[in-house]
């Protein structure tokens, strides 16, 4: 059974934490050739592009030319979309997800990644290309990027070239355990310089590796079960989202399973379970993450810390806190 995350331990604060804007977003756009939504932050509301979205690290290295490897440590406060723009180059990319969850959809394919997962993407440039970071939890993924001339021009990747004409370019990939270590240790370590750029050229190089060793030299690898949504039907799909966006707009708010069950009109063991396989974490551990991430937010607005338990569902300002140091290992009362 595959462990839910991977040290540091989800109660560590994200490596270099700062305050990541609508604006800060929009600066990766034209690098990356992709654009963000915010549904939760209409532009009225956000001045400027002002409005924090979510708080931690994004890390970035190029082992070498036309690859790209990008750790990011963050804590998510508003969904965010990234959608690739027309003009974004073919590629393929390795995603690895190590704590959190995330919704990628590639034309007609939808994948939810989960924790200790891995996926194969191969982008010819033509399709509709987009993920989605659902507020309330905290995100640690990495992902490798190699352009598609890098697939032409290096020997040793150009069996990898013939996956950019699959109709279906989602696959799913078993990450080892310990490639999984590995990336955690990447993604919280502060060493710079050579080291540095050889650790991540050793972590490219097993990504890779991976990837030419789920395929078949010969044709693109069939599409796995794994890669489609878990859920049974769109139709599922439609209810299982409907309950999580009320408990997003609704956090504080005495929820029970039953009640859940009620509105997505299943039985609370077939919500329970269903929820788990698409979001990657229960539905109760969802819950708490939207309650104290919205109270991270309340907090460094100015609110009291009894206000804060108050509106995000705690009945006593103790269990609150105990929460809370839990979760990001500070005290309501020392967020700045």
């Amino acid at each position: 059974m595959k462990p839910t995350s991977y040290s540091p331990p989800q109660s560590a604060a994200p490596l270099a934490a700062r305050r990541l804007t609508v604006a800060d977003f929009t600066t990766y756009e034209h690098r990356y050739h992709l654009t963000h939504r915010f549904p939760s932050l209409p532009k009225r509301h956000c001045p400027q592009g002002g409005c924090m979205v979510a708080e931690g690290h994004i890390g970035e290295c190029q082992p070498w030319r036309d690859l790209q490897l990008v750790g990011s440590d963050l804590n998510v406060y508003h969904t965010y979309e990234t959608h690739a723009r027309e003009d974004a180059p073919g590629h393929v990319s390795i995603i690895v997800m190590l704590e959190g969850c995330a919704e990628l959809r590639l034309g007609d394919r939808h994948c939810s990644l989960t924790p200790g997962n891995g996926v194969l993407l191969a982008y010819a440039g033509a399709q509709q290309l987009s993920a989605r970071h659902i507020a309330g939890q905290r995100v640690r993924a990495v992902n490798l990027t190699v352009l598609e001339q890098a697939l032409e021009q290096d020997q040793r990747l150009v069996s990898l070239s013939p996956l950019l004409q699959a109709k279906d370019g989602l696959w799913s990939l078993t990450i080892p355990n310990g490639l999984c270590q590995s990336l955690a240790e990447w993604l919280a370590s502060q060493t710079q310089g050579a080291a540095a750029l050889l650790q991540a050229e050793g972590l490219a190089l097993q990504l890779l590796s991976l990837a030419l060793a789920t395929q078949d030299t010969t044709r693109p690898p069939p599409p796995s079960r794994h890669a489609e949504s878990p859920i049974a039907s769109p139709r599922h799909h439609r209810l299982l989202e409907r309950v999580r966006h009320y408990l997003d707009a609704q956090p504080g708010d005495a929820h029970t399973l039953r009640s859940l069950a009620e509105m997505a009109c299943m039985s609370p063991s077939s919500l329970r379970e269903k929820f788990r396989q698409t979001y990657g974490q229960p539905i109760f551990d969802y819950l708490r993450e939207r309650r104290l991430a919205l109270a991270y937010q309340l907090l460094r607005e100015g609110e009291s810390v009894q206000q804060v338990a108050t509106q995000v569902g705690y009945r006593h300002a103790t269990n609150f806190a105990t929460a809370f140091r839990q979760r990001y290992g500070v005290a309501p009362r020392d967020v700045e």
